[in-house]
């Protein structure tokens, strides 16, 4: 209807320029932006040491999604979404059967990429294997070393 409105009042939408929301992303690591890229499907698991701290890091944590901006006025008139940084994020790690809330973090604003870390330490109950990290609907796969 929009569009037929738009055509008959001889005004002809303007095209969108449009992204995609990127999802939030996971990286062992003080900066949330390097990312590790092994070049396999699925990348192999991250070693991370058993004794210590761990830095955990992440960008893109917010709600909701505005992936299109518009370039001029009329009938493709400006969208009205929002993002805004995720709150109180659990850092989760998950071993087996066991999973630790190692600590909770909320998110930076738009302007840090919505970044996100935690310092933590692994639970003396996690053992030398594979396990996974997640948060805020991110994983990744880790390889506790001894």
């Amino acid at each position: 209807m929009l569009v037929f409105f738009c055509a008959s009042m001889g005004m002809l939408p303007v095209p969108l320029a449009s992204a995609s929301c990127i999802g939030p992303q996971l990286v062992i690591g003080s900066d949330p932006t390097v990312a590790t890229p092994s070049g396999e499907d699925p990348p192999p698991p991250v070693p991370v040491p058993r004794a210590g701290q761990v830095q955990v890091s992440g960008q893109w944590f917010h709600e909701g999604c505005d992936d299109s901006s518009t370039a001029g006025a009329g009938c493709a008139g400006p969208l009205t979404t929002t993002q805004t940084p995720m709150e109180d994020v659990d850092l989760v790690l998950e071993q087996g059967a066991s999973s630790w809330t190692l600590g909770v973090a909320d998110a930076a604003g738009h302007a840090e990429d919505y970044a996100i870390g935690w310092r933590v330490r692994l639970p003396d109950e996690v053992m030398p294997g594979r396990a996974v990290l997640r948060a805020g609907g991110s994983k990744i796969d880790i390889q506790v070393e001894a």
